[in-house]
């Protein structure tokens, strides 16, 4: 974090709110609907007032939020545009930067299509939607500044290959931008879209964890809504009562309700009055199975239908999916081979034996593949792991429970941990990835001895897609996660794909290794 960026966020937080005075209207009595906390203390009108005004936002948050993500879009585009501009068209073509000067008022078409995408906040969106819409919206910019000078029949004054670099730089620089603004941000006060989560329980504080770990959802659990006979609340939650709360939480302009959808169940009237003081009435549901991106709301004459989609099973993503493989893994193979070459000298220095590893693993239909990295263990691990885990209970407990070692006995020392940290040695597989048997993103082909400590139910879920070079759970937790997390992610990316969650995962990917977060 640049430090005056964070005195500048610092000041923004200091300053002081004007309140308005403390309300002193009665609660609203809900005994026609049945829904009051009957057996719950209800805290007196003033303290509810007081303890709402304490999770609100200040007054300026909304606008500030629109206003740096705006100034925080138009300084990528114009960084981007004046680089592609000294690359090639002031560097290749001789031309000068005043000629490309009075284009600079477009850079607004940018500005407009992302606010007419929602990305101004853009609160409620996934980091893949994210993606997405800002992709999709800067293409057809591009797109519209194309067509208006083939229609207009501009003089061909500007460079297309400069125009190609711009497009090509700001669908990378935006999503990134923006990821590192929100690590900035996202735990300001005044940042995020303050949140009632009505219902209690482990569900509860399962999605509490979620929101707070989400950096692009932007909504901000702040208080909660105990119903009849639930669970107590959350500990780190504001408890106001019941639903006779909602006409006060509505007053003082919360306007986000998160419902847990069990927990209203045969209670029909508390939707109706949920959605009368709210703006957005999220229904939220528990079930891990469940797809959730690409889900379709159907209207079933009447009633609510959901579809649920398997994206990565239909043959035209496959199909998307292998072609992405081919193209993109060809051209990663090319540039890798010199650091593959390097990392092969680098073992035979410090290592005898074979430069290369290679281990039979379950691929897609529960066929066989090898896979081959470069050797970063000694050659007699397997008798270097026994020995250690005997001798060390702690190791031992650690292995079962995640198959991974902190401190690996088997590891070639410096080499065999720089090139398990940078993830260089899994760079062979990029022609498993060419040749069909894995996949650029998937499951990762674990071991036959990690494979049996999973649900049948899991593996078989595995088997219908490739395996992949990286992960939705290496990207998440890296070397930290343990055998629950590893089927969570995996579960949730199959059932979830789509080409968006693909490019992120990449992203996230080239991010963590070049951070050195690999596997130690």
């Amino acid at each position: 974090m640049a430090p005056a960026a964070a005195a500048v966020l610092g000041s923004i937080e200091k300053v002081v709110m004007s309140e308005e005075a403390v309300e002193r209207s009665p609660a609203v009595a809900l005994a026609s609907t049945g829904l009051a906390t009957a057996e719950v203390a209800m805290p007196s009108a003033a303290t509810v007032s007081a303890r709402i005004r304490d999770g609100l936002a200040p007054s300026w948050a909304p606008p500030l939020r629109v206003a740096l993500l705006t100034l925080h879009d138009l300084f990528v585009i114009a960084v981007v545009a004046l680089a592609a501009i000294r690359l090639w068209a002031v560097g290749v073509r001789g031309q000068t930067l005043g000629d490309y000067l009075h284009l600079a008022p477009l850079m607004l078409l940018f500005v407009i299509g992302f606010a007419k995408a929602g990305l101004y906040p853009g609160f409620g969106m996934g980091a893949i939607e994210t993606l997405r819409r800002l992709s999709l919206r800067s293409s057809f910019v591009f797109l519209v500044l194309a067509a208006g000078s083939f229609v207009l029949k501009v003089p061909p004054t500007y460079s297309r290959v400069t125009f190609f670099l711009a497009w090509g730089g700001i669908l990378v620089a935006l999503p990134v931008g923006r990821q590192l603004l929100l690590a900035l941000v996202h735990d300001r006060r005044w940042w995020g879209e303050p949140a009632v989560v009505v219902g209690t329980g482990p569900q509860a504080r399962r999605l509490v964890g979620d929101l707070r770990g989400a950096l692009t959802l932007g909504y901000r659990p702040r208080w909660v809504l105990r119903l009849p006979g639930g669970a107590p609340p959350p500990s780190d939650l504001v408890h106001l009562g019941g639903l006779e709360q909602v006409e006060p939480l509505a007053r003082h302009g919360v306007r986000v309700a998160l419902v847990l959808e069990e927990k209203l169940s045969d209670r029909g009237g508390a939707l109706d009055l949920l959605q009368a003081h709210f703006r957005h009435v999220i229904l939220v549901r528990s079930n891990a199975g469940d797809p959730i991106e690409g889900v379709v709301v159907r209207n079933m004459g009447g009633s609510l239908g959901i579809e649920y989609c398997n994206q990565l099973l239909r043959r035209r993503h496959r199909l998307v999916k292998r072609t992405m493989d081919l193209v993109a893994g060809s051209v990663c193979l090319l540039l890798a081979l010199p650091l593959i070459g390097l990392g092969i000298v680098l073992v035979k220095l410090v290592s005898r034996g074979p430069a290369f590893f290679a281990q039979e693993r379950e691929g897609l239909g529960g066929r066989r593949i090898r896979v081959r990295k470069l050797r970063t263990m000694y050659v007699d691990a397997d008798r270097r792991l026994r020995r250690h885990l005997e001798e060390h209970p702690e190791a031992r407990r650690e292995w079962e429970s995640r198959f991974k070692l902190t401190h690996d006995p088997r590891i070639l020392p410096v080499v065999g941990r720089f090139l398990r940290r940078f993830s260089l040695d899994e760079l062979p597989q990029l022609w498993s990835v060419v040749t069909g048997e894995m996949s650029l993103v998937g499951p990762r082909p674990f071991p036959d001895y990690h494979l049996e400590s999973l649900p049948a139910r899991f593996r078989d879920l595995r088997r219908r897609v490739r395996p992949g070079l990286t992960g939705l759970w290496q990207v998440m937790v890296r070397s930290h996660g343990d055998v629950e997390d590893q089927e969570r992610f995996d579960s949730y990316y199959i059932r979830n794909w789509s080409i968006w969650m693909d490019l992120y995962i990449l992203g996230r990917t080239v991010m963590a290794v070049l951070a050195g977060r690999g596997a130690y």
